[in-house]
Parts: C-alpha cells; structure tokens; sequence
C-alpha cells in the first residue's frame, strides 16, 4: 500500500514539475519577444529571465538523464505498446504503470502534431484515473474479453474503449484552465493510442509504431462525429459504434 501511495505521489509530482517545466519556457530570456526599452527594470527581467533559463535547462537535463539512468527507462527511443487486455492483467499495479506510461508517450507524440494551443492539458494522472474506473466499473467487460472469440471480441473491445476514452477526456476537459467544447482536440490525442493497442489484439504482428500513425489517420477522420458522441445523451453507445467500425476496417 505503501508503496502505491509512494508511485502515486511521484506520478503527481512529474505532473506538477512539466506544468513547471512549461510555465518557465514561455517566460526564458532567450525566446523570441518584442524589444523593450533599456531601464532597471529591463534589467531587472533580464537577470529573471536569465535565472528562468537556468532553471528549464536544469529541469530539461534531469528529465533527459531520467531517460538514461533510471530502471525501465533504458531504450525508451522505441515506442512500446501492448495489446489492450495485457494492461488490465490481475496485478493492476503494473498493468496502470505500463497503461500510463505508454498511452502517456502516445498522446505527446500526437500532441506535437497539432497545431499550437490546439493540444489539450497531458497528465499522467488521466491514464490511471481511467484505468482505475474501467476495473471498478466496467470489470465485467474485461472478463468477457479475455476468452471471447475474435467475433465477439470486437463489440466488446469497442465498449472497453469508448469508456476509456470518455473517461480520459472529462479529466482533460474538466482540468483548470481548460476550455470546455474542445473534445476533437482530445480525441484526437488520446484515442489513436488506444485504439492501437486494440488493433494489437487482433494482429501482433503489426509494428506498434505503424498501427498508432494507421489509428491516428482513422480517427482524424472522424474525430468531428465522436466529439459531437461524447457530447451526445448516450455517449458510451455512440462511441462503441465508431469504434467497432474501426476496428473492423483497420489496419
């Protein structure tokens, strides 16, 4: 238990820390910025700046050194994904760090693709709030997946992931300072992760990478019909409907 509250606390912390990271980089001394007459109190910025600079720079460095030196960080150049189910195995523990981690490095990757201020808040906390509310609330789902026939499975993986999906996108929509009616963003960052990693389930053999850039173009194709789904009365249904016809055509 310990434990778990010791790992929940650090996935937080990192939170907190990028927020910081992203708050110092729009205020360094070295950005590009209109001239401003020369005073003391231009001065008085500029040794701001400066010492802001230092900062991102120590920050950035701890980040890139965290990569190298930490155990499971090794080799982190290549993206990692497992097929759906694997996340929800009966040690929820690593199921959520490996869930987390690797839908984590999805939705920054697709996030960049986006234009600027169109990309929507990333925690790390999303991804284990979702995992955490799919085995509280949906665990039957994951038990009629495990031994379901591929026919049958489909339905079923669609439901998992529209109830992923809506529950990571009302953590996003619903953290402060976000704007409210800005679901496309949303779905177009965090689905095609999970939508790959159901696309696994069905052909492994499917480079991990390659599904998420196949599952990234389908769900940009309809990224307008499911953000008027999750807003809709029965959003979960709506959903599961675009993600079954996406599974079926894909990849």
């Amino acid at each position: 238990m310990l434990r778990d509250a010791s790992e929940e606390a650090a996935v937080h912390l990192k939170d907190r820390l990028r927020d910081m990271r992203d708050f110092l980089r729009a205020l360094r001394h070295d950005q590009n910025a209109p001239a401003r007459p020369q005073g003391r109190l231009s001065q008085v910025e500029g040794i701001i700046g400066r010492a802001v600079s230092v900062v991102d720079d120590t920050l950035t460095l701890a980040e890139s050194v965290s990569h190298t030196v930490l155990p499971g960080r090794q080799g982190s150049s290549t993206f990692v994904l497992r097929p759906l189910i694997a996340y929800f195995v009966p040690d929820p523990a690593g199921g959520e760090r490996a869930f987390r981690r690797h839908m984590y490095r999805a939705a920054k990757s697709l996030a960049a693709t986006l234009e600027d201020g169109d990309a929507p808040v990333l925690r790390e906390t999303f991804f284990t709030g979702a995992h955490t509310e799919i085995r509280r609330r949906h665990g039957h789902l994951l038990l009629a997946l495990r031994d379901a026939p591929r026919p049958v499975a489909r339905p079923i993986t669609a439901s998992l992931l529209a109830a992923l999906l809506q529950e990571i996108c009302r953590q996003a929509l619903s953290e402060e300072g976000f704007e409210h009616g800005r679901q496309e963003p949303c779905i177009r960052c965090f689905a095609p992760g999970l939508l790959a990693s159901a696309l696994l389930m069905l052909d492994d053999g499917v480079d991990a990478a390659d599904l998420l850039e196949i599952a990234a173009l389908g769900i940009a194709a309809r990224s307008e019909r499911m953000a008027r789904g999750l807003q809709a009365d029965r959003p979960i249904a709506d959903l599961t409907a675009i993600f079954e016809s996406l599974l079926t055509h894909l990849p």
